[in-house]
């Protein structure tokens, strides 16, 4: 019952280019029979569906970012003519941390089978490398980028991980200010772990309290940052 029907596969994505462990024979398989795939953005991933055997006909629709969605005349493709489709981010697990969730949702009200393939999420692996409780957790993705917003946010991170994980993520230009910050206002008692490059060659992950870190200078790479008690 569960396979029965037309499918959107949940397709993850490396990482990092480096990971050595995300391409399995089965995400190669079905790249290789869907025509159709949503992605984030085009460029990070055309070449990566060529390796894996992708058809050169296949058709891809980007995210659109200012509409939050993608594009009108895609729904229609795949939905109308019951088309089986992928979905991709750029990196990591599709729909967590990275958009995908308006495309999942509409698939489930057309009656398809969303089939999510196993794979890398950065929040998984940050957390399971953490040290920090698992059983409970507040992921917040991007914090605000105005300094008086961004202090308030903290401010209220640092009351919450007291009670339970919190999960920050950063871009890599903005990482080390974040790091600086988190040091700077942070409980002494608080632990932080920094998650930095998963599976990547800079990969590290290290957690202390925050009155024990010492000054770290980050490599412009993907970030993680998670407070506990």
């Amino acid at each position: 019952m569960y396979l029965r029907g037309v499918r959107l596969y949940l397709v993850p994505a490396p990482l990092s280019r480096e990971a050595p462990y995300w391409s399995y024979p089965l995400l190669r398989e079905i790249v290789q029979s869907v025509s159709y795939f949503f992605v984030e953005r085009v460029v990070r991933v055309r070449g990566w569906l060529e390796r894996l055997g992708a058809r050169p006909s296949a058709q891809l629709w980007e995210w659109e970012v200012q509409r939050g969605d993608w594009p009108w005349e895609a729904y229609e493709a795949v939905f109308a003519q019951r088309h089986e489709a992928a979905l991709l981010s750029e990196a990591g697990l599709p729909g967590v941390a990275d958009p995908g969730a308006t495309l999942v949702r509409r698939a489930h009200a057309e009656g398809y089978t969303v089939l999510p393939l196993a794979g890398p999420s950065s929040l998984t692996l940050a957390l399971a490398a953490s040290g920090l409780s698992g059983q409970a957790f507040t992921f917040w993705g991007y914090p605000p980028i105005d300094k008086r917003e961004r202090r308030l946010f903290l401010e209220q991170v640092f009351r919450q991980a007291r009670l339970h994980t919190q999960i920050l993520m950063e871009t890599p230009a903005r990482s080390q200010a974040l790091l600086e910050m988190l040091l700077a206002q942070g409980p002494p008692q608080l632990f932080l772990c920094v998650a930095h490059d998963l599976t990547g060659k800079g990969q590290f992950v290290q957690t202390r309290p925050i009155a024990q870190w010492q000054a770290v200078l980050l490599p412009k790479a993907p970030t993680l940052f998670l407070l506990g008690s």
